[in-house]
């Protein structure tokens, strides 16, 4: 398995212990960001400005071929509706920080589907850790 899909499965796995949390503006600027990139097919942007985490684990060439097959299938999103946010503090078996993972249900011209955003707190800015559409 890539060793992106491992990371993502393992980060998922947070998700069921963290607490549920209201977005602060910054992270909320964050998360609106890096959305805004994968909605203009601006995969390169996305990947530069991502947590050193995320960089380690795929490469700009494999991020941007991974974005470019999801991503196509579904068309452009139309709709984007956040579900729900969970903050953690140093989950076991990642790196230590901050993470907070966002789930969205949007509507894309050819399917809905859920999108996932794991943002991690490095330094003092909120960087993409991982993404996801399932």
């Amino acid at each position: 398995m890539p060793k992106l899909v491992l990371f993502l499965l393992s980060i998922l796995f947070f998700a069921g212990c963290g607490e549920t949390v209201q977005l602060t503006p910054e992270v909320r600027n964050a998360a609106d960001k890096y959305l805004t990139f994968l909605d203009r097919d601006e995969y390169q942007a996305v990947w530069l400005s991502s947590a050193s985490i995320f960089k380690e684990v795929v490469s700009s060439d494999a991020w941007r071929e991974q974005m470019k097959a999801s991503r196509e299938k579904l068309g452009k999103a139309k709709t984007r509706n956040q579900r729900d946010a969970i903050s953690q503090i140093n989950p076991s078996n990642h790196p230590p920080g901050e993470y907070i993972l966002i789930n969205f249900d949007t509507g894309f011209e050819r399917d809905e589907a859920v999108e996932t955003l794991i943002l991690y707190k490095e330094e003092v800015d909120w960087r993409l850790a991982g993404y996801f559409i399932k």
